[in-house]
């Protein structure tokens, strides 16, 4: 009864709406004259159009004695799928259902009536979306660069479907102009320095260039510090400083400790190096009075934190407005959890595709919602 009554309401909806443009389209009401008019009505024409509230019989206006045809907003000419249901169809491909179980999952939810071909269809047109996606040119390459990756599963065909540890390589950027964006993402075997080198060589190939013909450089690229990373980046991008993620700096501190009953005393002080900072000397005369409290109560702590402690100072090299927003991860970590929400509710993904299909359509929905300005802790703020 209650989804009789929502296909009843939609329909008068999208009736009301369609003749609302034939109005607009003619310049005219009905029965009203005048020379301004730019045709004449021609009646209805019965077309049933899939949706989420069900099988939808319309009625299509049509005109007659016009320069152009009238043809309706709410959806193309041929299309015979509402948006929202092509969306569901794609969100469940992209999990790993079978075009077969989609069609069948359409009709028991939505009671709907969809092929199995036309579901490869829509997903078809997905593939070509992700395609076009890793395709793309950026003109003016990237002013900063964030690095990281995502574990994950898929199941691997040459092992009878068992599911197999995979990464999904991903690169945030910040362009010349302030804007920050999804640059690219790659699922690959493992995230060592084969695969991210062959991600990056891609991208410096497509226009992530250390200098662009206007003169603008790639000044920085923060990652969480894996050693197929640091390795990849000296071969492809030797030249850029490399800023190691504070955070995750402390989180290894934090897994060196003997003493749990430490912990909360020797991060909280830790951090303390890093806060308000504004040049390197200072960090190292923190750095040295920490190390002098600590070095003979958590040797392997207090070593962890002096490894690469330089690069965890690149970003003051930067000018002071950017300096809060490059020196962690949080962008790409942001950009993670928000992947993770999603993909819990996938599991293990049938093969790559599946999974850079799924990614591709939370990015996208995540675009178009204004991410990441209408999230207001993507960044680290202060520096």
């Amino acid at each position: 009864m209650v989804r009789e009554r929502c296909r009843m309401v939609a329909t008068r909806l999208l009736e009301s709406v369609m003749e609302a443009e034939r109005d607009e389209f003619l310049a005219c009401r009905p029965y009203e004259r005048g020379s301004h008019r730019r045709g004449l009505r021609n009646g209805y024409e019965s077309r049933w159009l899939e949706t989420s509230w069900g099988s939808l019989r319309l009625r299509v206006p049509r005109v007659r004695q016009t320069v152009r045809p009238f043809r309706t907003r709410l959806f193309e000419r041929h299309r015979r799928h509402w948006r929202d249901l092509e969306e569901a169809v794609r969100t469940w491909c992209a999990g790993g259902m079978s075009t077969r179980r989609v069609a069948a999952a359409v009709r028991e939810v939505f009671g709907a009536s969809v092929s199995a071909a036309t579901v490869s269809r829509i997903v078809a047109e997905v593939d070509e979306e992700v395609r076009a996606f890793h395709a793309r040119r950026f003109e003016r390459g990237y002013r900063y660069l964030f690095l990281d990756a995502k574990y994950g599963y898929v199941r691997s065909r040459r092992r009878g479907g068992r599911k197999r540890q995979a990464v999904l390589l991903l690169a945030w950027g910040v362009t010349h102009g302030g804007r920050e964006e999804l640059v690219d993402f790659r699922v690959a075997p493992g995230e060592d320095e084969a695969s991210w080198t062959a991600f990056l060589t891609d991208l410096e190939a497509r226009g992530v260039r250390v200098q662009n013909c206007w003169g603008e450089r790639l000044e920085m690229i923060t990652t969480d510090g894996a050693a197929g990373l640091e390795s990849a980046l000296a071969m492809v991008y030797p030249g850029v400083p490399h800023q190691l993620c504070i955070l995750h700096k402390l989180k290894n501190v934090g897994d060196n400790l003997r003493d749990r009953g430490h912990r909360r005393a020797i991060l909280r002080q830790a951090k303390g190096i890093y806060r308000n900072v504004t040049s390197v000397p200072q960090a190292r005369a923190r750095l040295r009075r920490w190390v002098e409290r600590w070095r003979d109560v958590e040797p392997e702590a207090v070593e962890s934190l002096c490894a690469q402690f330089e690069d965890t100072l690149r970003y003051l090299w930067a000018p002071a407005p950017w300096r809060g927003r490059i020196r962690t991860n949080n962008p790409i970590e942001r950009l993670i959890r928000e992947f993770n929400r999603k993909f819990r509710q996938m599991g293990t993904f049938t093969d790559a595709a599946s999974w850079e299909r799924a990614a591709y359509l939370v990015w996208r929905r995540l675009e178009a919602a204004g991410y990441p300005h209408s999230c207001k802790n993507n960044f680290t703020r202060k520096s």
